[in-house]
């Protein structure tokens, strides 16, 4: 018999100008891709639900989605952002090498607010393969080296979107039921 569970949790998007956050949460809620750029002033909140089957449970997640500006000067909003955090999303741009460099400093700015939460990597614009400026083998290197899953997603076609979103929620669940066996 299943036993069902309402989980309301916050997961932030996190990452430099311009590689795809905003893209990737409207390809995820509202299954659309527009390729005109907007600078996300502030923070822009989505809501989402999705079902987790683990342990013969169902939990419906109600994710509320954070997609957190990318400039790094504004501290103050990212630390109002992270606050309370389950999960965060650190999106990189495939073909901007930079922004891959910079997803360390972004998982130590979300973790020194929310605590060892549960993350997961995502390499944007897979779709602009001969553009590549990171190769799958440093990501999986960095992967491996810090225990964090990633996708290689594209917002324009879809590509691991809804699965990127998935693991998040379902790393989420498990951590809650981790937490719980240990009470």
């Amino acid at each position: 018999m299943f036993v069902s569970y309402n989980i309301k949790i916050k997961i932030c998007l996190v990452g430099d100008s311009s590689v795809g956050k905003t893209s990737l949460v409207r390809r995820y809620v509202l299954d659309i891709y527009d390729d005109k750029y907007i600078s996300t002033l502030g923070t822009k909140v989505s809501k989402k639900q999705m079902i987790i089957k683990k342990m013969n449970k169902n939990f419906k997640l109600t994710l509320s989605i954070w997609d957190v500006l990318g400039q790094k000067d504004f501290k103050n909003i990212h630390d109002m952002s992270f606050k309370c955090a389950k999960g965060a999303l650190l999106v990189c741009d495939l073909t901007r090498k930079e922004t891959f460099k910079n997803i360390s400093i972004w998982e130590s700015r979300v973790k020194k607010v929310a605590g060892e939460i549960p993350i997961v990597i995502l390499t944007n614009k897979s779709d602009l393969t001969d553009e590549y400026a990171i190769t799958e083998a440093n990501i999986q290197l960095y992967s491996a080296q810090f225990n964090i899953p990633f996708f290689m997603t594209s917002a324009k076609y879809g590509d691991n979107v809804i699965k990127s979103f998935y693991k998040i929620g379902d790393l989420v669940i498990k951590k809650i039921i981790e937490e719980s066996d240990k009470r």
